[in-house]
């Protein structure tokens, strides 16, 4: 019993490390892989005696994708200028992809460790901002020329991906009046980390958060017409208050918010997006001129890159950087793990509507829109290989497709997720 307590706790500990997306950069680049070395050897024996379910269609369906986007990757391996570096980035997705993921899909606890470990990424970052600010800048500081924070644990571009992380479940308890203080605070803190981070495409998505928190309400109670109308009522006139505000205020509101959000959706506005980002209108026109070169067979990963003043990077679009570097194979492959879960989306709201406790209910709804935050962030940030960014996916799809499994494995209900104290 007590291994198997120690087993627990040291899962939970790497899933922190694991959203701890900067410590390899502040500690060791390879400190995410020696932790997943580490914990694996401790955890095989209970690993290999846990029970697993994975025969439904939309595991088989997971696993069939990821098992493609890894062969995608090692196919183009063997034609492209670095086929070395390619052989090491399908391994690398091999084991997130095709080890680690089907053990969170099939069984329930291993899943209610990870999800409730994320809370904790964010008062730990929320701590060290605090720390940053008042006592030494070890903690967080300004990182970059446009007053972007980050922390000891996630600079800033990784920052506010823990905070929107956990918007919708904070917004959506808060709604329904559950533990007021504590999902109070969880969500200021994941808006602290959002605001410092500055970031373009977490402003963006935040408002998409509370937009689908409204619109989860509204699906809750579409028998009351008249509450819709009125609710859908308050919120465009927020926002039109919000306009008239920004548009009678600009030098007030520009103090007030991140400059380089407010930069990019000015220009944005004016139809300049050339202006709005020049590195990534760059990068576009580099992947589409790839594309159109071969468009069904990739130069190999990380081989569409741009120069820029930093030396070359990747193309930050997550699809068009596959389909020149994958090919359409890897496309396929791609999207249909980040997107194909879309089709069980109206089971998966029939089910879910279904559950009597509103904390399991907003733990499935916050699960559903980090899917949609994982997908729609593929827009403006490259595919990786890496621990960090591919937990911020496996984890809400284990938890997604746990809703539409007849035979889960464990007995703790989703609520009790984030109330059981793992002591990390």
């Amino acid at each position: 019993m007590k291994y198997t307590s120690l087993i627990y706790k040291a899962i939970g500990l790497w899933v922190f490390l694991l959203l701890a997306a900067d410590i390899k950069v502040s500690i060791h680049p390879q400190i995410h892989w020696g932790a997943t070395l580490s914990v694996f050897i401790l955890a095989l024996p209970l690993l290999l005696r846990l029970k697993y379910s994975l025969v439904t269609p939309i595991k088989l369906f997971a696993l069939f994708m990821s098992g493609l986007l890894v062969a995608s990757v090692l196919l183009v391996s063997f034609t492209s200028e670095n086929p070395s570096y390619g052989l090491s980035q399908s391994a690398k997705l091999s084991i997130i992809l095709l080890g680690a993921f089907p053990l969170l899909l099939g069984n329930s606890h291993l899943i209610k460790i990870g999800i409730s470990t994320i809370p904790v990424a964010v008062f730990s970052n929320l701590i060290l901002l605090i720390l940053g600010l008042t006592a030494s800048p070890v903690f967080a500081q300004l990182m970059t020329g446009d007053n972007r924070w980050g922390t000891f644990f996630n600079y800033p571009g990784s920052l506010w991906r823990v905070g929107i992380l956990v918007i919708v479940l904070a917004a959506y308890a808060l709604l329904q009046r559950r533990r007021r203080v504590y999902y109070a605070l969880l969500l200021a803190a994941a808006l602290t980390l959002i605001y410092f981070d500055s970031s373009r495409t977490g402003a963006l998505l935040l408002f998409l958060a509370f937009v689908f928190s409204a619109l989860i309400i509204l699906f809750e109670r579409r028998h009351r017409l008249l509450a819709g109308v009125i609710s859908i009522v308050i919120i465009l006139a927020i926002l039109g208050l919000l306009c008239s505000i920004f548009y009678n205020n600009e030098e007030q509101v520009r103090q007030i918010l991140p400059q380089r959000v407010v930069q990019t959706f000015e220009a944005i506005l004016m139809g300049n997006y050339e202006e709005a980002d020049h590195t990534r209108y760059e990068m576009l026109q580099v992947a589409q001129g790839q594309i159109q070169q071969n468009p069904l067979w990739g130069t190999g990963i990380g081989n569409t890159r741009v120069n820029t003043n930093e030396g070359p990077i990747v193309v930050h679009n997550a699809y068009l950087q596959v389909w020149a570097d994958l090919g359409i194979m890897g496309l396929i492959a791609y999207t249909g793990l980040v997107i194909g879960w879309f089709i069980w989306v109206p089971s998966f709201f029939r089910h879910v509507r279904q559950r009597g406790d509103p904390v399991e209910r907003g733990l499935y709804y916050n699960a559903v829109f980090i899917l949609f935050f994982y997908a729609f962030s593929g827009l403006f940030h490259p595919l990786s290989t890496e621990w960090s960014e591919w937990i911020t996916f496996i984890l809400p799809y284990a938890l997604f497709a746990r809703a539409l499994s007849k035979d889960e494995v464990g007995n703790a209900k989703p609520s009790q997720l984030l109330s059981r104290n793992l002591d990390l």
